[in-house]
Formats: C-alpha cells, sequence, structure tokens
C-alpha cells in the first residue's frame, strides 16, 4: 500500500543539505576519458563545498559495465577515491535516475548510512562520434535497429499523437527550443549559444517526423557532481545550503518493448503531485522548472503531466514566451540537453536549480528564486523522477 505520511518524509530530509555543485567542460572531449572528467567534477563539487575527498563516504550514480564483482562499481570507487566508500547506489533507470539518485542519497544521508554523498554522472562518449551513434542505435534491441524505431522515432509518435489529438503544432514545439536557446545564450558552458527563431527550428532538417534537428538535444561528452552531506556538516560548508525538500519516482512500463500503453499519460502526472505535496507546496510556490529535455514534445508533455497546465493545453501554454528570459516560468535556464549539453542532463538540471538557489548565475538569474521543481524521465516516457529543491 503506498505510503501517505509524507510529512514524515519532510522532515526526515531536512537532516541532509546540498552544499556543493560542479559542471566540466561540455562539447567534444574525447581524448579524456570518464574517469578523469568524473574524478573532476566530484573534486569540482567538493572544492566549491570546501571539502575534501577525504570527506566523502558515498557515491550516487553510474553503472557498473557488466555483472561480474571484478568491474563492480562501489570497489572500484573505493580505489579511485583512495578510502573505502560506506555507501554506494545507483537507480537503472536512464535519465530518470538523476532525480532518483539525489533523492536516495538525500535519504540516506538523513538516515545517517553516510555523512557526505556525492551524486555522479556524464563522462566521455569514447571514440568517433559515428561509434556513439552506432553504440546508442544499439543500446535499444534488435527490433528497434532492424525496423528503424530508435529513439527520436518513438518520441516523435508521442508527438504526433499530441498534435493528432489536441491541435498541437510544430511551432509550439519550436518555442520550447527557442526559450532554451535564449538561456543557453547567457552561460559561458554551453554548447550551442546562437539565436534561434521559430523559422530556424521548423526548417531545420526532419529528424524523425515531426521531430527536426532542432527540436533533438545535443550529444556530447562531460561530467557533473553533486555534494549532499548532513545538516551540522553543511553549517561549515562555504555556501548557503539548498534542501531536497520532496521527491518521487514512477517506473510504469518496461520503454522501448511495451508500446501498448497510453501515449497521452505518464508517471509525470504521479511524480509532480507527490513531490509537491512532500514538500509542502502548490504549483504556484515554484519559482522555476528544470525539466530533462532530450526533445521539445518531452517538456512540453512533462509541463502538462507535472500539472503546470490542462492537459492538451501544452502547446498554447508555452507559446506566450512565459519559459524564456524574463519569463513568469522561467525554464531550463542552462540552456538544458537541447543547447548547453546532454550527456548528464538531469543531473546537470539539478546542478543549474542549486546555481539559481543561490543566486550565482549573472546574467541568467532569475530574481529572487527560492524553489525548483526538478524533473527527469527515461525511456518514451516509461520512467519518471522529481525532486523539489528550495533554499535552506
Amino acid at each position: 500500500m503506498r505510503s501517505t505520511d509524507l510529512a514524515r518524509t519532510r522532515e526526515l530530509l531536512k537532516g541532509a543539505a546540498i552544499v556543493g555543485v560542479y559542471t566540466t567542460e561540455q562539447g567534444d572531449l574525447s581524448e579524456r576519458s570518464s574517469d578523469s572528467l568524473l574524478l573532476e567534477s566530484i573534486e569540482g563539487a567538493l572544492a566549491d563545498a570546501g571539502l575534501t575527498i577525504d570527506d566523502v563516504d558515498g557515491i550516487a550514480g553510474g553503472r557498473s559495465p557488466t555483472d561480474s564483482a571484478a568491474t563492480a562499481l562501489p570497489g572500484y570507487w573505493s580505489e579511485l577515491l583512495g578510502h573505502p566508500v560506506r555507501y554506494y547506489s545507483t537507480v537503472d533507470a536512464a535519465a530518470a535516475a538523476h532525480c532518483a539518485n539525489i533523492l536516495h542519497a538525500a535519504l540516506a544521508v538523513a538516515a545517517g548510512l553516510a555523512e557526505t554523498i556525492v551524486v555522479i554522472g556524464g563522462g566521455s562518449r569514447g571514440g568517433s562520434r559515428e561509434d556513439s551513434v552506432r553504440k546508442m542505435a544499439y543500446a535499444h534491441g534488435e527490433f528497434d535497429v532492424s525496423w528503424g524505431t530508435l529513439v527520436p522515432s518513438w518520441f516523435a509518435l508521442a508527438a504526433r499523437r499530441h498534435m493528432h489529438e489536441y491541435g498541437t503544432t510544430s511551432e509550439q514545439l519550436a518555442e520550447i527550443a527557442v526559450s532554451t536557446r535564449s538561456w543557453a545564450a547567457m552561460h559561458p558552458q554551453a554548447i550551442m549559444k546562437k539565436p534561434l527563431t521559430i523559422s530556424d527550428v521548423v526548417n531545420s532538417r526532419m529528424i524523425s517526423d515531426p521531430l527536426h534537428l532542432l527540436d533533438c538535444c545535443l550529444s556530447n561528452d562531460g561530467a557533473g557532481a553533486m555534494v549532499i552531506t548532513s545538516r551540522a556538516r553543511a553549517a561549515d560548508c562555504r555556501h548557503k545550503s539548498v534542501q531536497v525538500l520532496g521527491g518521487a519516482e514512477d517506473y510504469t512500463f518496461q520503454g522501448y518493448v511495451n508500446v501498448g500503453h497510453d501515449w497521452l499519460s505518464s508517471g509525470a502526472e504521479y511524480c509532480g503531485q507527490r513531490a509537491l505535496g512532500m514538500a509542502g507546496l502548490a504549483h504556484a510556490d515554484i519559482d522555476l522548472l528544470e525539466i530533462y529535455d532530450c526533445f521539445t514534445i518531452t517538456v512540453l508533455r512533462m509541463i502538462e503531466d507535472l500539472g503546470f497546465c490542462k492537459k492538451g493545453e501544452g502547446g498554447a501554454f508555452v507559446s506566450d514566451g512565459k519559459l524564456r528570459p524574463g519569463g513568469s516560468l522561467p525554464l531550463n535556464t542552462h540552456g538544458g540537453g537541447l543547447s548547453w549539453g546532454h550527456n548528464f542532463s538531469g543531473l546537470a538540471h539539478a546542478i543549474e536549480a542549486v546555481r539559481q538557489i543561490r543566486g550565482e548565475c549573472g546574467a541568467r538569474q532569475v530574481p529572487h528564486a527560492r524553489t525548483a521543481l526538478v524533473h527527469t524521465q527515461g525511456g518514451p516516457l516509461a520512467m519518471h523522477g522529481t525532486v523539489i529543491l528550495a533554499g535552506a
């Protein structure tokens, strides 16, 4: 039976705080290993917090390459850090894992399983662009590869169904890419900064009808990390703390396998309601949204399913510029996976939320940003995770 005692979890989460974040350079970094990028991000996030490697007793994130104990990541990370790891966890849910890893790490710290956990994501794709595309293609199964239903195709199905049911247009989807690029233009690490117009997006080459090239996220190298520690230790860290107020996960079906699901609903409906309930907040209390954006349709669907507008009204909802700088609902203020970088999208969105809440984003700073909803999804809308972040 589903627990309804959200206040108890909210109280538990008060025992943990986010105290450090870091993102490496984004782009083609094929000359670097995943280890070097991840270690840079860990050391950078710890320096941001005023802590050191010696303070770390937990890691969250990453997936073991095989089932063999010889390559299992917990022991591997203990050797890379140079001391035992007392806590290790990861959620194997593609991009949805990032919010889940943050939530699990905060709960583990609050429960006393570890004092300082670093949440990690990203790395190097390795090899050429062609090698990377080939690897990504074959990650989705023999029938997907044979019949051409790769990742863009699945999300194109969701987009076309939304257009059919609600009259959503390519121009409305393009507004999401345009608004995201306007934020990226103000971020020094963003890969894509050239201003976009609606016309640029809808006239870019078709990838999988109705999704154009500029409706699709980037593919790049890079890594990031977030440090979560106890409230007691946070008092001595360099920056004001950011708290995880609430969170939720939902895994509804097996992505890329069960194609008979409802293409007009998703687990974000549950995640948004439960995470906000745990945080004790309403939609109107959220100052900014950071939503994983593998495609423009993903953002549109999640805005609806999370409850920021009614089902089917997402196209009209985003069209007035409210997602852009100066708008009433700032979204993906670093530039997101569409323009900033995609390798660890989701964790990058949460890192941006922390920086916004700390008030250190310069030209792209959202005035008086105190709360953020971060949402990540994996598979074709199959797996979902949400966290609500706020100034402590």
